[in-house]
């Protein structure tokens, strides 16, 4: 018996122990402990509660970090997580569901590991097979961003392979020289095909009757095309690598050639049927749908259009700004009362003793004597009492606003207030409505590009003044007000302090025995005198802390062309310059081709046929002037390295504009150095260059200064510029490129190949 009436201070004993335990981080020694606790004194409720609710507890943290650290993709961890949590609870369902998870989590890695290589591939075979075996795995798992950023760099280099656009880039960048004068279109057409190797496809209702007069020299076959056919009224469209159809560009025919796009855009922030009048305002859009319960809008329209609504959609859906604002509201009351005198009965009572309840006479007057008369005083009261009071009154609310939304801060009560109705039947019915007597606040936020707020801001301060007992024996109430309207613009982290809502009452009463009341200091032995002062005054601080504001775009971003009126997002009518030309070839020189019965320019050949191996004046040897790469084949992320271009030249130069090329998300250009070529012989030369960081171009013009009228410049090898660059991150591949190359005297170039620069991390 004695065992049995000390188990339950041993339970109690092990119950303290497992608490501690698990206080400290030791998990299973604590549910050990508690477990002990339940089998020495089983019928304790308090200690079968603890237990279930710990080991919940702690089962359901573990499930938590394990969901955590499977969705953060770290496998290992989750699995650690999970086993724990089996181990308190073999059974639990969240625990194996969740094991089960981490094995479809693994399965899905060596997809996603073997997408990654048929992408590195490239071939258009795989970059489909890619696409098939990411499909089972979105199904299984849609919110899979591994795989979702995967597909999408799949989907855009497969866009890339696809769009012939990017096949006639080498072949546009061509430059070429025409002479025509009022020579029929097609012709021209035709010797420009025999020079760059295009197909022209016709349109049956081009008008056999247009001419084309058109000097150019040194201009792309792209700039040339699209000039000569839009001062035409004719529109192209690329085939395929080498083909190209022309149209005229009418209405009609833009609508059975111009292929359409169709786009759908989440909109998470903004208004969906704002941003849809502004597409259809400035796109000019037709095909527009709005669904405004999951905020989506679907257009179709061509690809250039569809672009340019992306750029609008970007500007508009920004997320609002959002506001912290730090309040301080507080009530300064301080009360002074004094009261000090004597306060004299101020009346006496004369009562007959015999005639209470009995009208009196006159004569029974006459009789009243001292011992039939009683009489009464008024109360003898010595006032003595001083209070002072000071109080604090303080709110510290901190409320998060949207911009432009209104925020309201109520403190205080709903005070009852009961009308009665009454009909002209004597029906009687009561109502009760409720007025807040308090503290309100309500303020309208405006954020501003400049890290400015401007805030609206009504205060109102209300308390109860007094009761109010009508004749009916309603009871109402006097409320006393005090508020203050305005508006401030503050920048962030600004505090401003509004004050000066002074209530100040000072209110003296006497009660005093006349004449004598009036003396001076001895006044007080015959009167009493009760002066009370109050002043209370209200101060409000507000503090505004932006959370999260309005980022004003880029100037790429905010402007931007949009085509013409009448074809939206057309590419502007402008030639290349000299600077982004690369000369990878000598400029083909084309004859004059006039029309019949037109007079032809003394030396132009009559010939309506041409060749390109008929060189300009001026030009020299194929293959006399050849620049090539001096650059490390990889450096560390971080480091800054040189690239140095050199040259040699069977010919004397005098200045050569050139233009490179740079990854400027990969790397940065720092600085531009001119090399020894031109300065041979000890010349002067003149070196300018330029930086275009967010295209990456580097464009540098070397000039030699002659020194006399004999010197036609300089010949042999050397280096041209060295330019410096910043490796940003790592890459298996950061290219430079030379794009052009324009010596004086005009000589064919030879361009080296790109230079691939490894990065390492």
């Amino acid at each position: 018996m004695s065992a049995l009436w000390l188990l339950p201070g041993c339970g109690m004993l092990a119950y303290r122990e497992g608490q501690g335990l698990l206080a400290e981080g030791q998990v299973e020694q604590g549910l050990a402990k508690l477990e002990e606790a339940v089998k020495l004194d089983p019928k304790n409720a308090e200690y079968r509660i603890e237990l279930g609710n710990r080991r919940m507890s702690i089962i359901h943290r573990l499930i938590s970090s394990g969901e955590l650290a499977r969705r953060e993709g770290r496998l290992n961890d989750a699995e650690k997580f999970y086993r724990q949590a089996q181990s308190l609870e073999p059974e639990n369902v969240m625990a194996r569901q969740g094991m089960d998870l981490l094995v479809q989590a693994r399965r899905h890695q060596l997809v996603v590991a073997e997408a990654e290589s048929l992408l590195k591939k490239g071939a258009l075979d795989d970059l489909n097979r890619a696409l098939e075996i990411l499909r089972p795995l979105l199904a299984e798992n849609p919110g899979h961003r591994p795989a979702l950023n995967l597909k999408a760099r799949v989907d855009e280099q497969r866009a890339k392979m696809s769009r012939p656009e990017t096949k006639l880039a080498a072949v546009f960048r061509k430059t070429v020289s025409l002479e025509f004068r009022d020579a029929p279109l097609k012709s021209v057409m035709e010797v420009i095909a025999r020079v760059s190797g295009l197909n022209f496809f016709y349109d049956h209702d081009i008008r056999p009757d247009l001419k084309a007069t058109i000097f150019a020299r040194n201009t792309t076959i792209e700039d040339a095309i699209r000039l000569v056919l839009m001062t035409n009224q004719l529109e192209y469209k690329v085939l395929n690598e080498n083909s190209i159809l022309v149209y005229p560009n009418t209405p009609q025919k833009q609508k059975d050639y111009q292929t359409l796009a169709i786009r759908s855009f989440y909109i998470t922030n903004a208004d969906v049927k704002a941003i849809a009048n502004s597409i259809k305002t400035i796109v000019k859009t037709k095909d527009l749908i709005v669904d405004e319960r999951l905020g989506i809008l679907i257009m179709r329209d061509t690809p250039e259009a569809v672009r340019i609504a992306e750029r609008i959609v970007n500007l508009q859906d920004l997320h609002d700004p959002e506001v912290m604002l730090e309040v301080e509201i507080l009530e300064i009351t301080r009360s002074r009362l004094l009261e000090l005198g004597i306060q004299w009965p101020n009346q006496m009572t004369f009562s007959p003793l015999q005639f209470e309840g009995v009208p009196m006479t006159w004569p029974d007057v006459k009789g009243l004597t001292q011992d039939t008369t009683q009489v009464s005083f008024g109360n003898f009261i010595v006032n003595a009492r001083k209070e002072d009071q000071d109080g604090n009154i303080l709110a510290n609310p901190r409320i998060r606003v949207r911009n432009k939304e209104k925020a309201k801060i109520q403190i205080g009560d709903r005070v009852p207030v009961i009308t009665t109705t009454s009909t002209s039947t004597g029906f009687v019915s009561e109502s009760v409505n409720y007025v807040d007597v308090g503290l309100k606040l309500e303020v309208e936020p405006n954020i501003y590009l400049d890290d400015e707020v401007a805030i609206k801001i009504n205060l109102e301060v209300s308390n109860l003044v007094r009761e109010i007992m009508s004749s009916s024996g309603t009871l109402s109430y006097q409320i006393g007000t005090r508020g203050a309207n305005t508006v401030l613009r503050l920048k962030d982290g600004e505090t401003q302090i509004l004050a000066g809502l002074i209530n100040d009452e000072d209110r003296s009463t006497a009660n005093k025995f006349p004449f004598l009341g009036e003396v001076p200091i001895l006044g007080r032995l015959f009167g009493s005198q009760k002066d009370d002062k109050q002043r209370s005054e209200i101060l409000l601080s507000i503090t505004p802390r932006i959370v999260r504001s309005i980022q004003r775009p880029d100037m790429l971003d905010a402007e931007f062309e949009s085509g013409t009126e009448s074809y939206i997002g057309a590419r502007s009518l402008r030639l290349s310059s000299d600077e982004a030309t690369p000369k990878e070839n000598a400029p083909a020189t084309l004859p004059n081709l006039s029309a019949p019965g037109t007079p032809q320019e003394a030396g132009s050949g009559g010939n309506t046929s041409a060749s390109g191996n008929n060189p300009s004046p001026g030009t020299g040897t194929p293959g006399s002037i050849t620049l090539n790469w001096q650059a490390p084949a990889q450096v560390k992320a971080g480091e800054q390295f040189s690239a140095v271009v050199s040259i040699q030249s069977n010919q004397n130069l005098l200045n050569m504009p050139i233009m490179l090329g740079f990854d400027p998300q990969l790397l940065q250009a720092v600085s531009v150095q001119e090399g020894d070529f031109f300065k041979q012989g000890n010349a002067q030369t003149n070196f300018s260059y330029r930086f275009d960081p967010v295209q990456g171009r580097v464009f540098a013009s070397l000039i030699r200064q002659p020194a006399n009228a004999q010197d036609t410049g300089i010949n042999g090898e050397g280096s041209v510029i060295k330019v410096n660059f910043k490796a940003l991150k790592a890459s298996d591949s950061a290219r430079l490129q030379l794009l052009s190359a324009t010596p004086e005297p005009s000589a064919s170039v030879i361009l080296p190949s790109e230079q691939a620069v490894r990065i390492l991390p």
